[in-house]
């Protein structure tokens, strides 16, 4: 999500948007400020009750913006190995100019965040809550043996 997309086919063909919503049941996307629809609704808050509202565009019919040129480009799906770790990645990439696109991170999420008052203090997040005494288990010897396998011979 968050992808810039350009139409390349239908009535706003060759406008570029922002995409908000993926629906993978229809195969369709939502792209802020495309494809808009006049809906009667009555509110109190549209006293004329005509809305717009934006109507879903098949995939098939957007095509991904490839960053370095900005035009519309096919994708195909590669995967990466980060060496320092060995960790296998799928990773999208422009076919015309093979460069690497990004998925960008949602984070519209972050805006609400509040502190409360059972959250944790920043000052005391790095700070050991437990340390573990050598020798001892980590629970009481009863609930140890609650817990314990019957069919293990060593805890």
């Amino acid at each position: 999500m968050r992808d810039e997309v350009m139409i390349v086919s239908g009535k706003d063909r060759g406008k570029t948007g922002t995409i908000t919503e993926v629906s993978r049941k229809t195969n369709s996307v939502f792209v802020r400020g495309l494809k808009l629809v006049a809906r009667t609704i009555s509110t109190k808050e549209t006293p004329s009750g005509k809305v717009q509202k934006e109507m879903p565009i098949h995939i098939s019919n957007v095509a991904l913006i490839d960053p370095t040129n900005g035009l519309p480009t096919k994708i195909k799906m590669a995967p990466f190995i980060y060496p320092d770790t060995k960790v296998k990645e799928n990773r999208r990439y422009a076919v015309g100019s093979g460069t690497y696109i990004p998925k960008k991170p949602d984070l519209s999420y972050q805006k609400d965040w509040r502190d409360g008052s059972l959250d944790t203090d920043p000052d005391a997040v790095g700070d050991a809550s437990f340390m573990p005494a050598s020798g001892l288990a980590p629970f009481p010897e009863d609930v140890m043996r609650e817990i314990k396998n019957r069919y293990k011979r060593h805890y």
